[in-house]
């Protein structure tokens, strides 16, 4: 089975799926989104929990990030720090009863903001979203065994926030430009016409003022051009130059190589099928849904008095 392709649909999802996570600890929690992700990585662990260190290394934070997150954590009876048995430096932090209700809490909260986010009165998309919350919960597998059937969507937020990352800074890393500029070179590659700064904003569901900043720099690295109509002379169109056609064709390998890196690999073809699903049905019918919405009342229009 070939792998789906890794465009700018997934990280519209993501960004979704970021925003559900953002949206749902505001809501159900006084945790910041890194420490949770810390947080449910020693939940998962088990009662064991982990040493510090491989804390850091598992999601690709600082040590001293890490240390902070944990420090917040206990002093809010969260987690606790343990000495090791004949080193006293060597510290292990474990969840406690109250992390796992903490957790629990907001595991329930986020399932509620994924479906409010992405368009689940469809029931079509609705089994595609469950379906690609379970899978994206074994990106990552619970380092416990007893935790391989629970709290499936903040494992699996806590995955993606681990593969947009990696792949955000690869990107930087590779043609030295941040993603949302990768972004909009990316869906000119997709679109292979020009387009206009407003569609390509509602597109990859980004602000006009960040698609023109975006656009500004593109230009000033000659990436793209901007050109105009005789018949819309208020649009503005943007087109890849040379130079940008092959910059664009570099970030699309590049994510498609992270993402087989770090998604693709770790999934069954059952997994991959169903997270390939959000991109290809669930975000374009959300993207012609828009549209639609858009030009309703368009046959009613009369002259403002």
């Amino acid at each position: 089975m070939l792998r789906p392709k890794f465009d700018s649909t997934f990280f519209v999802a993501f960004k979704l799926t970021h925003e559900a996570l953002d949206a749902a600890l505001k809501k159900a929690s006084e945790l910041n989104i890194t420490q949770y992700r810390v947080l449910v990585k020693l939940l998962t662990a088990g009662t064991a929990g982990l040493p510090q260190k491989d804390v850091s290394a598992l999601l690709d934070l600082k040590p001293n990030v890490v240390t902070q997150a944990i420090n917040t954590l206990e002093e809010r009876g969260l987690a606790l720090r343990a000495n090791g048995a004949t080193d006293k430096r060597f510290r292990r932090a474990r969840a406690t009863s109250a992390g796992g209700e903490h957790v629990a809490h907001v595991n329930a909260a986020i399932v509620k903001e994924l479906y409010d986010l992405f368009p689940t009165d469809n029931a079509a998309w609705r089994k595609i979203l469950e379906a690609s919350i379970a899978a994206g919960a074994d990106i990552d597998p619970p380092l416990s065994p007893d935790f391989t059937e629970k709290y499936p969507a903040s494992r699996t937020l806590v995955s993606i926030e681990l593969v947009r990352l990696a792949i955000e800074r690869g990107l930087k890393e590779t043609c030295g430009a941040p993603l949302s500029d990768c972004l909009v070179m990316m869906r000119l590659g997709e679109a292979t016409r020009p387009l206009r700064v407003n569609d390509i904003g509602e597109s990859l569901e980004m602000p006009t003022a960040n698609v023109t900043r975006a656009v500004d720099r593109l230009v000033q690295r000659g990436w793209v051009k901007r050109m105009g109509s005789e018949r819309d002379r208020k649009a503005v169109f943007v087109v890849p130059t040379e130079d940008g056609e092959f910059q664009e064709r570099i970030i699309s390998e590049k994510s498609n190589e992270l993402a087989e890196e770090l998604l693709w690999s770790k999934l069954t073809p059952a997994d991959q099928e169903a997270i390939g699903d959000v991109g290809s049905v669930v975000i374009d019918g959300l993207r012609r849904r828009r549209a639609e919405e858009r030009n309703v009342g368009f046959a009613d229009l009369r002259p403002i008095d």
